[in-house]
């Protein structure tokens, strides 16, 4: 006797992604949802456009994806093989589409998943750029339902959730569960400092009142470094920022490898404008950023973070403490030591934050009871001394909003 056939529903295996395209490194924090626990996936910010036929040339460990009939390479092999850039003129959203769907292969080839995946995906932007998130996820939606060629064939994801976060947003939500009822009573600034831009919000006694970027990033030192010693260096070769933060931080011959001179002398004299212009470079990035954040705000206290806030620790410092506005480093955020397997401490500290939170948001719209920390042995934040727990920012004023799947 014949039985009827019954439809199979698909298996899908979740997964929750957090991705920070950052101009110096992109960074992902990714988890199998809901138990799985988070690991981190970094890739290098440079892309090529390409040739279709550029790429059957490829071979090896190398990250390429096409999208309709445009060919994209990622990461080292752009810059090396095909004069890739950072793109860092550009806005983050331009290239967007390819980054996202080059991590999204990495992601799926470091979990070892082919089909049936279902991805809720969170991307960080300035605040200037926050209206094009919806429109990139229509976009990445259909790439990822056609099918987006890959060196291990077409990737096809069944996109469950996207939506774009602000960059800071995660830290400052994290900032608000450490201070408990006091936030709502603080109007605190967070100056987010990274390579390609510098990024300022307020929150005015719990609630979002000003949001802001401009382009004074590492990125902006370096080109003014370049330009003022003209000695011949490019200010796409990444050994400048790493020289000219270990120099900021006391190392005297930090910018000795960066000369081309052929003779000891011409090293030396070269050394000797470095630092002297590294010197006024210094100077005049922390005019440029005081006034800049001198015009939004009076406040209370005041957040720190970005990998580029290292590079000018002191000056801040010294500044805030003359106005008498406390600093906080990085939020007081602690990384869970499990995590931060790629050592890049401090600059995924933006990413995890606004994953935590992503969780969380996660957790309720799927009415998942999590029982445990996301990463084994997670550092605690101090208790909420107050008997009633704040509300999470992203449930008081949207800092994130749920978006229904695109």
């Amino acid at each position: 006797m014949n039985t009827s056939k019954r439809e199979i529903a698909p298996v899908y295996t979740r997964v929750a992604v957090s991705i920070d395209l950052g101009g110096s490194q992109s960074k992902v924090i990714v988890q199998i949802y809901p138990s799985g626990v988070p690991i981190v996936i970094a890739m290098e910010p440079e892309i090529a456009d390409v040739g279709k036929n550029s790429i059957t040339q490829l071979s090896g460990d190398c990250t390429w994806v096409g999208i309709d009939d445009e060919y994209y390479v990622l990461g080292a092999l752009a810059k090396n093989t095909f004069a890739g850039t950072p793109a860092l003129r550009d806005l983050k959203y331009y290239y967007a589409l390819p980054k996202i769907a080059g991590l999204l292969w990495k992601i799926c080839l470091q979990l070892g998943l082919s089909n049936g995946v279902d991805a809720s995906v969170q991307l960080l932007l300035p605040p200037g750029e926050m209206s094009d998130g919806k429109d990139l996820g229509k976009k990445l939606s259909a790439a990822l339902r056609k099918g987006i060629a890959t060196p291990t064939g077409k990737l096809k994801l069944k996109l469950h959730n996207f939506y774009v976060a602000p960059e800071g947003s995660g830290i400052m939500a994290y900032r608000s569960r450490t201070l408990g009822a006091l936030f709502g009573q603080k109007s605190i600034g967070l100056l987010m400092l990274g390579y390609r831009n510098a990024s300022f919000f307020v929150s005015a006694k719990g609630n979002q009142a000003k949001a802001e970027s401009t382009e004074l990033g590492m990125n902006w030192l370096v080109q003014q470094f370049v330009e003022r010693t003209a000695v011949g260096l490019a200010k796409d070769d990444l050994r400048i920022p790493k020289a000219l933060v270990s120099a900021s931080l006391g190392n005297v011959n930090a910018l000795q490898s960066l000369s081309r001179k052929a003779t000891s002398a011409g090293v030396e004299s070269d050394l000797k404008l470095f630092n002297s212009v590294l010197l006024d470079v210094r100077g005049d990035y922390c005019r440029a950023l005081i006034r800049w954040i001198r015009n939004i705000a009076v406040l209370d206290e005041v957040i720190i973070c970005g990998g580029t806030a290292e590079f000018v620790h002191k000056e801040l410092t010294q500044h805030f403490e003359k106005e008498g506005i406390p600093i906080v480093w990085n939020g007081n955020v602690e990384m869970p030591k499990y995590l931060d397997t790629l050592s890049l401490g401090s600059r995924v500290t933006d990413v995890w934050t606004a994953h935590i939170t992503y969780i969380k948001m996660l957790d309720y719209n799927f009415g998942y009871q999590r029982k445990t920390d996301l990463v084994p042995d997670y550092h605690q934040s101090p208790p909420v001394k107050n008997s009633t727990p704040p509300k999470e920012v992203w449930e008081k004023n949207g800092f994130l909003t749920m978006h229904p799947g695109v």
